[in-house]
């Protein structure tokens, strides 16, 4: 009988030499684990960022203070409370006057204090990235509780109860 597929002893026969394609699953864990470091870089610059602002606030009112600025005018130009204002002067004992003109005094502190509230409204929008980032990967399943623990610097019941039905959009 014959072969209906003769094999010839000379033919080449073609082998695939490429690699293989990822896993999407792979390709998307691997992206929210890039995603996810660099906004926890970001908040821990963010937040050593807002205390080294919060001191240099605290230290402008209380050389106000130091300067014979009111308490009540501090605080509205702060925007704290007097009892605030009174307890950031009287920590801040060793001060000698600077003989600063008030204005200076109030122009400084509006300035750290729109600073201040930059870095707060940028920490608010990091935050909101990083909860869709957690949602986003619990919706897809690609990484285990604990790794979004380790990524995120966030208590795993936390992680669950922040991400509960929120609705992932298209971070990923």
């Amino acid at each position: 009988m014959l072969d209906p597929h003769p094999r010839h002893e000379n033919a080449v026969y073609y082998r695939y030499q490429g690699a293989p394609k990822p896993d999407p699953g792979v390709l998307q864990a691997k992206k929210i684990r890039e995603l996810l470091r660099k906004d926890r870089q970001r908040l821990s610059f963010n937040a050593s960022s807002m205390r080294a602002l919060s001191v240099r606030l605290n230290q402008q009112i209380a050389q106000a203070l130091c300067d014979g600025m009111k308490v009540a005018s501090l605080a509205e130009a702060s925007e704290l409370s007097r009892w605030a204002v009174r307890t950031i002067g009287l920590s801040s004992d060793d001060l000698l006057p600077s003989g600063l003109p008030v204005k200076q005094h109030l122009a400084e502190i509006s300035r750290l204090k729109s600073e201040l509230a930059e870095l707060e409204e940028s920490k608010a929008d990091l935050e909101e990235r990083r909860l869709k980032l957690l949602a986003a990967a619990r919706r897809l399943g690609v990484m285990d509780d604990y790794e979004l623990v380790a990524l995120s610097g966030l208590q795993r019941e936390t992680i669950r109860k922040m991400t509960w039905g929120v609705r992932p959009e298209s971070v990923v």
